[in-house]
């Protein structure tokens, strides 16, 4: 197809995006309206301009996306990760793409600044406004925080060669497109939990989703890659991803509505059904394409029908793509109910009562991204041991109890009732923090679930990277020798203590629930590269000496209890700024809390260490062993010669060092 056709085709299906989206604000409620006199009003360019900036910008997002997917995942390749041709086009596509994505946010957080503050766009360009508002609006924070990573997607993309760094910015890129979501009206839910870890899944499952089908038409309709194959390692990322976006896209609705009747009796709820409608019209298309055209693709014929299906189901992913960003731009239904204390707002529930054992350890409080996570990250395993005992290979017991183990830790520690008295004290949040930090990681990294990966998963038959390429060259990667390096992992397990909670970094990570997110992957991350730099199964770069890892283990045990101690002998409770705001009546004495949390440090440490100690010595031990019988092996097959030669070289010493008379 000539490039003018392949650019008016592009042209149409940004004006069918601009023309959903405004058909949806209009049956959502979220058209433009006159302000009331006496209210300043921004003018309809101001407002429409602001959300039609949002779905070109998206698609400038979307296309940057698909190319950099094609690099690393769908273009051929080198089996040691050199991009082709056709990849290194894709590369400098997405770094073309990337700069209008950077422009188009710079742009779209003028009009959105302008809508916010309800003033004329020619006062929002002025510098002293954009100074002094751009930044304290989380909107616009997000807007110029894509627009930062776009450019840097650009520069990267601009001298990338391998498909492994090609990978790497796909993932800067989904996550640069899933700021919104982090900003959005979700956040004030309280299901903000919910609402905001469907908000991101449904972004992230969406951009690839469209930004892959964009690409294999482009290919199709080129005819410069060998198509079957690529298409062939879609399908599954396709597969994954309609049902993450249609999953999340029902959390999302249940986040948004106070009952499933509004989504007929409201405007808000018909857009959701009309883009739900889209989306299993999409899964359909998909279904016809996976089982009548992927498999006879090597066919000419079969390929144009492919090509003329898949830009089918992307008019139909544009339009779903319009109707979202209407439903972003629109007041949602729900009634948001008011809670009795500022501290309570800020917590988005009310205080929870007195904590007692049953109440920590037995109640619930949701936080999906961990759940949804943790529950996939054991079904994984579980099908890697299955395939294992299937093929007859043996893998031990002990380490899926284990890795099962550290599952249900992860899972106590973020979704039961000690999540939720965390939030408002400094002592039962140490109890987290330890048990998610110390405790869990050791039966996950005990579990190897990287060793049992690369034994469940088929090598690549094609001579590129498969899943287990891609693991094995992240295990041998420049990434894995930073993150195993002994000086890192301790900067990132014990020194992150005192810059965590000896700043404001503390409290204002806890402030919202992005950052307290963060906060737990930090514990769960730094927990897990320490234990597997010191009792890890699975293969590392430079694996540290047994000696050197009782030495790192002694020494983060004594900066840990120093931790500990400063948080008992401190005459000020920790983290006032959120801590001494949301508080219960039954936080009698902030600074007794901030004391058995000190305690609680010193406590939970010594466990955690001991259980590793004997780990260590154990390995240690069975490592000799191990040495042993290989060099008895050795001595049998050559006549134990390396004895003889040193007994050869102490005699020659010896007759050397002996006078003659």
């Amino acid at each position: 197809m000539p490039l003018a056709r392949i650019s008016l085709v592009g042209a149409l299906l940004v004006v069918l995006a601009v023309s959903t989206t405004i058909s949806g604000l209009f049956i959502a409620g979220g058209s433009y309206e006159t302000a009331p006199i006496g209210i300043s009003d921004p003018g309809p360019v101001v407002v429409w301009g602001s959300v039609l900036l949002r779905v070109i910008t998206d698609i400038a997002a979307v296309v940057t996306i698909g190319f950099l997917l094609a690099a690393a995942f769908l273009d051929p390749s080198g089996k040691d990760g050199i991009l082709s041709p056709a990849g290194r086009k894709d590369v400098l596509r997405a770094a073309r793409a990337a700069i209008v994505w950077m422009i188009l946010a710079l742009i779209q957080t003028v009009f959105l600044l302008a809508n916010v503050l309800s003033i004329s766009l020619s006062d929002a360009i002025n510098p002293t406004v954009i100074s002094t508002y751009a930044t304290e609006v989380p909107a616009t924070r997000a807007l110029i925080a894509i627009a930062i990573m776009a450019l840097i997607i650009a520069l990267g993309a601009f001298v990338t060669s391998t498909t492994g760094v090609s990978a790497a910015w796909l993932v800067f890129a989904v996550l640069a497109a899933s700021l919104p979501a982090l900003a959005g009206h979700g956040s004030g839910f309280g299901d903000h939990a919910l609402a905001l870890t469907a908000g991101v899944a449904h972004v992230a499952g969406a951009v690839l989703w469209i930004g892959g089908i964009f690409v294999l038409i482009l290919h199709a309709l080129r005819k410069d890659i060998p198509f079957q194959r690529s298409v062939e390692r879609f399908s599954p990322l396709a597969l994954t991803a309609i049902i993450l976006v249609a999953f999340s896209g029902l959390a999302n609705a249940y986040t948004r509505l106070n009952s499933p009747v509004e989504l007929f009796t409201t405007g808000y709820g018909q857009v959701i059904v009309m883009k739900m409608t889209l989306i299993i019209g999409l899964g359909v298309i998909g279904y016809f394409l996976r089982k009548r055209v992927i498999p006879q693709l090597d066919r000419m014929s079969r390929s144009m029908i492919f090509a003329r299906t898949a830009l089918t189901e992307l008019i139909i992913m544009v339009m779903a793509m319009g109707l979202g960003v209407a439903l972003a731009a629109s007041p949602y239904p729900r009634a948001e109910f008011e809670l009795l204390s500022f501290g309570e707002s800020l917590l988005g529930y009310p205080y929870p009562e007195p904590p007692t054992l049953e109440r920590v350890a037995l109640g619930f409080q949701l936080e999906p991204l961990f759940l949804i996570g943790s529950l996939i990250a054991a079904s994984l395993y579980a099908i890697g041991y299955a395939r294992l005992r299937q093929r007859g290979d043996k893998w031990p017991i002990m380490r899926l109890v284990s890795w099962m183990a550290g599952i249900a830790v992860v899972i106590w520690c973020t979704n039961s009732g000690i999540a939720l008295y965390s939030q408002v004290s400094v002592g039962l949040h140490m109890t987290q923090h330890m048990t998610l930090t110390m405790l869990g990681p050791i039966f996950l990294v005990m579990g190897a679930p990287a060793t049992l990966a690369l034994r469940a998963l088929r090598p690549s038959r094609t001579g590129e990277r498969g899943p287990r390429e891609w693991l094995v060259w992240f295990l041998h990667s420049p990434i894995s020798r930073v993150l195993t390096n002994p000086v890192y992992v301790f900067i990132v397990y014990v020194i992150g203590l005192y810059g965590l909670y000896l700043t404001p970094a503390f409290g204002w990570l806890m402030g919202s629930h992005v950052g307290h997110v963060i906060m737990q992957i930090h514990f769960i991350t730094a927990g897990y590269l320490f234990y597997w730099v010191l009792i890890g199964i699975d293969p590392r770069p430079k694996p540290l000496p047994y000696w050197g890892r009782i030495v790192l283990l002694l020494l983060a045990l004594s900066v840990h209890a120093f931790f500990a101690v400063i948080m008992m002998m401190g005459t000020t409770p920790m983290a006032v700024e959120w801590y001494g705001i949301v508080r219960p009546e039954w936080v009698t004495d902030p600074l007794q809390d901030t004391l058995y949390g000190g305690q609680v440090a010193w406590g939970l440490g010594e466990v955690p260490a001991l259980i590793v100690l004997i780990a260590i010595m154990v390995q240690w031990a069975r490592s000799d062993d191990r040495e042993a019988v290989r060099k008895d092996r050795q001595a049998d097959r050559d006549g134990d010669a390396e004895l003889n030669a040193y007994n050869d070289r102490l005699a020659e010493m010896n007759r050397r060092a002996t006078p003659r008379s």
